[in-house]
């Protein structure tokens, strides 16, 4: 019986195939907890979800959302941070949009899920 750092852990053999996990690296872990972080907030969500229409401005958010620019701006930066967005600039104006399919799918699935609970 091999060795638990937790007494009385360990499943005996007969209860069902053991189970073996590849471990993602320590910086994928990270990353991914900073993802969650900046989508933990409604306010940081509330522009996700709004970014599904397509890319937008500072203005246009801030517009939307009836908040100010600087505080759109802050939150825009927590998202860019955690590799969320693309932002291209087009003369005076950057426009963000979602940065690919994985952070659409993702939004996609978690909205899909909440909607799914509330039923």
């Amino acid at each position: 019986m091999p060795n638990s750092p937790i007494p009385g852990a360990v499943c005996d053999e007969t209860e069902h195939r053991p189970h073996t996990h590849i471990k993602r690296a320590d910086g994928i872990i990270q990353d991914t907890a900073t993802l969650f972080s900046a989508l933990g907030d409604i306010e940081r969500l509330r522009l996700m979800e709004l970014l599904f229409d397509g890319p937008h401005c500072v203005s246009e958010l801030a517009e939307e959302t009836q908040s100010s620019m600087s505080l759109i701006s802050q939150r825009l930066k927590i998202l860019n941070q955690a590799k969320l967005l693309k932002r291209e600039r087009k003369g005076k104006h950057i426009y963000y949009s979602l940065a690919d399919k994985h952070i659409v799918d993702l939004l996609s699935n978690a909205f899909e899920h909440a909607d799914e609970i509330d039923e």
